[in-house]
């Protein structure tokens, strides 16, 4: 918050304010899915934070936030002129910084109420330049969660059966979450030909002998995400899926074991896909290398090709390399690292062998 009101001092400006989203949660605590009454966190450069609620609301929000300031408005009150009434007036107009996710019906309404606007701009990019490196205690709950989707994954590949479709296995995978208390984000399991879009939706598409299964799956604990991709085979694996599996893990330890702080983004990308090209198989990695992850799936930094960024220590990021080869199979072997002093921590736990799923 400190940094917050230093950049805003730096800047002659008046008032920063967010809505809720991994920047607010970052920030306050508060998890929060924004609705049509306003929420958000006001900052000035002189006075401690607030947060802007419903008085109804603000009861509930104190349990989930170190902020004790609060700013209530009452249903019948224009929370905007609450706003305007403690930011400090000033005679040439005001200067603001927003976060990226506000509403755009929430800028509108905050430019109406401050006529005499001079400037504005965003704030995203010094609260996502904060959030790239993350604490001993943000990579802790990633790791957590890491523990979680391992073992979500693992269950639901003991326990699925021919004749199941891909829904029935993503919800044994989101079962297994909730009974060790983390927070499904996503699953997506895909079968045979459907593995071969690497973001295809799951649906009634029965399990069959001789299916890739591709299961890419993730969970959160008190906010922080994790992501794993991981490939069984049903029954038996053919030559030339065991060959292309076989690629990709190959792709994926290669990066793994060069990643480390000082790398470029780009150059990490290139690590990857030279061992997938030179296997023939390069236009069918269709997709970056990696993401970065914390608050959100999808974060800074992105390793793409071109992307010359370096990596610093206390990133974290996916590792996820893939071969998809239309109407026949996909294979993708993702999990998540940590940039370390020295290389990197592996933070996603399952086993990398090509599992089989049992038919009887």
């Amino acid at each position: 918050m400190e940094r917050i009101q230093d950049f805003l001092l730096d800047r002659d400006a008046d008032f920063a304010l967010l809505t809720p989203s991994p920047n607010f949660l970052y920030l306050t605590g508060i998890h929060y899915e924004m609705r049509e009454r306003l929420i958000g966190l006001l900052v000035t450069p002189d006075e401690g934070p607030k947060i802007v609620a419903p008085s109804f609301e603000v009861s509930t929000l104190r349990t989930q936030t170190w902020i004790t300031d609060f700013l209530p408005w009452a249903e019948d009150e224009n929370p905007y002129k609450r706003i305007a009434e403690v930011v400090s007036p000033s005679t040439d107009g005001h200067i603001a910084f927003f976060d990226d996710s506000m509403p755009l019906g929430v800028y509108w309404a905050v430019q109406l109420e401050f006529q005499k606007m001079r400037e504005c701009a965003s704030l995203s990019p010094l609260l996502n330049k904060m959030r790239l490196r993350k604490s001993e205690q943000e990579v802790d709950l990633m790791m957590r969660a890491g523990h979680v989707i391992d073992i979500a994954v693992s269950n639901a590949i003991a326990k699925a059966r021919l004749g199941m479709t891909e829904l029935q296995v993503r919800q044994i995978i989101e079962n297994e979450i909730v009974d060790r208390e983390g927070t499904p984000t996503f699953a997506t399991v895909q079968f045979g030909e459907n593995s071969a879009h690497p973001h295809n939706d799951s649906g009634l598409r029965q399990l069959s002998i001789g299916d890739v299964v591709l299961l890419d799956c993730g969970c959160s604990i008190a906010g922080y995400n994790t992501d794993m991709t991981r490939v069984a085979v049903v029954g038996y694996a053919t030559d030339e899926q065991k060959a292309v599996y076989s690629v990709v893990l190959k792709a994926e330890e290669a990066a793994l074991a060069r990643l480390s702080k000082g790398l470029a983004c780009g150059t990490a990308d290139g690590i990857a896909r030279k061992v997938i090209e030179e296997a023939g198989y390069g236009a069918a990695f269709t997709h970056r290398l990696g993401h970065g992850i914390g608050l959100e799936v999808h974060e800074p930094p992105y390793l793409v090709h071109g992307n010359p960024a370096e990596l610093e220590p206390g990133m974290t990021h996916s590792v996820e390399p893939g071969i998809y080869l239309e109407g026949k199979f996909g294979i993708r072997i993702e999990d998540l690292v940590c940039i370390c002093e020295d290389g990197c921590q592996v933070i996603t736990y399952s086993p990398k062998d090509l599992r089989v799923i049992d038919t009887q």
